[in-house]
């Protein structure tokens, strides 16, 4: 909906000001006061034991299709409805405060990275009003999952009759899940992730000494030189806080922070020496709006992106916070069902649903024997296959493993990897 080219420049810029503003927790800026403030805000997020962040467009259809219109994404009318429709929502908790939550660590053994045992999450994906179309979580060993199908395809214009048929040959509990029921099972059947002929997950990369540490130092040089920080009064009732920053040296700076992480972390891959050409050569902004001293939203307007968009055509992007949320709990009512069940039914549920959006006369849609192409569906991946999959940077190694795990073969994800990208 938005092209490429947008989204790259978000993530280098809009993702590492929030990032690098993110660092002020450690208490690295106190020069201004501004500055003090988000410091504050985002230490008090820390000592929390529960956390909550709902990402959204702040904007009306009409809005939406302008900003295409203006910027040549062309996206229509039911795109902007769509856009402007939902929100993504991702929660944590834990019996400690989540600063002290350890980051998953594998065991060295070929084993799956382990989570740390008292962390819960989930992440859903909600009409503005609130009802849930598609909703994970994670509990303890346990994962669930549900869906509302009609709701979601409805957003994209979707029949529901048609809908129906994809998941009508499914067992009772995924057909349940796909209409808004809990199903669960267990999470390591999932996290683990399996490499050719189930050789499993690879052991977690070890950096050599001094490197995270150097890596901390050079993330603190750019949050206190690169960025800006300007207390703007008040906007309906809250704090507002300006955090500028140059888009194209952030950028160009974070390829450096980050560059003697490559030869730890092959995944990582070759990083490029300077900003890609669509990062813009100016000066980008957000705010931070703080409640009371707290954290309560980060909005960035993707308008700044494209320098043909101008101020006439704001496309706010808003990540509202809450602290102190309610613990991530397990469903009382989840189904359960195994690890095969899943698999089996989710890779020919993807297949069918992929073929219906391609269309299965599309080119490489698979081999003429029926075969599905190299693999044939759900056949384990070569690591040449995984490094093609993983080549246009839409999806990493840990998705790609995942989703053959769960029955999709090669062409399925290439599949899904375009429409990503």
């Amino acid at each position: 909906m938005i092209r490429r080219s947008a989204r790259t420049t978000l993530v280098a810029a809009a993702c590492s000001a929030v990032l690098a503003t993110g660092l002020a927790a450690c208490g690295t800026v106190q020069q201004l006061s501004a500055a003090d403030k988000v410091s504050t805000a985002f230490d008090k997020l820390g000592r929390s034991k529960s956390l909550s962040a709902k990402v959204s467009v702040d904007a009306t259809v009409e809005q939406i299709e302008a900003f295409g219109a203006a910027t040549g994404a062309k996206i229509d009318k039911e795109s902007a409805s769509a856009l402007a429709a939902v929100s993504l929502s991702v929660a944590f908790s834990a019996d400690k405060p989540l600063k002290d939550v350890q980051p998953s660590k594998g065991a060295g053994n070929g084993e799956a990275p382990k989570p740390d045992a008292s962390l819960s999450s989930s992440v859903a994906l909600t009409g503005k009003d609130g009802a849930s179309l598609v909703e994970l979580r994670q509990v303890g060993e346990r994962a669930f999952a549900r869906a509302d199908l009609a709701a979601f395809g409805s957003l994209f214009g979707e029949d529901p009759a048609e809908l129906d048929a994809f998941t009508k040959d499914l067992p009772a509990a995924l057909q349940g899940a796909l209409k808004g029921k809990w199903i669960g099972f267990d999470a390591k059947d999932l996290t683990e992730t399996g490499g050719p002929a189930g050789a499993g997950a690879s052991p977690a990369p070890t950096l050599a000494p001094g490197v995270e540490d150097g890596l901390a130092a050079s993330l603190k040089d750019i949050l206190t030189h690169d960025l800006s920080f300007e207390d703007k009064g008040k906007q309906d009732g809250k704090e507002r806080i300006t955090v500028t920053a140059p888009a194209r040296k952030v950028a160009d700076d974070l390829l450096k922070a980050f560059e003697p992480l490559t030869k730890d972390i092959p995944n990582l891959g070759k990083l490029p020496k300077s900003a890609p050409s669509d990062v813009p050569d100016r000066n980008l902004s957000l705010d931070v709006l703080l409640d009371g001293g707290a954290l309560s939203a980060v909005t960035f307007d993707l308008a700044q992106l494209d320098a043909k968009a101008g101020t006439a055509t704001p496309l706010p992007l808003r990540i509202a916070f809450a602290k102190d949320a309610p613990a991530v709990q397990a469903p009382a009512d989840a189904a359960t069902i195994s690890a095969e069940e899943l698999g089996s039914a989710f890779g020919d549920f993807a297949t069918g649903f992929t073929e219906g959006l391609l269309g299965s006369g599309a080119e490489g849609a698979g081999a003429s024997d029926g075969s599905d192409g190299p693999g044939g569906a759900g056949a384990p991946l070569t690591d040449a296959q995984v490094k093609e999959l993983t080549a246009g940077g839409a999806l990493n190694e840990e998705q790609v493993r995942l989703y053959n795990k769960l029955g999709m073969s090669y062409q399925d994800i290439k599949d899904l990897a375009a429409m990503g990208s």
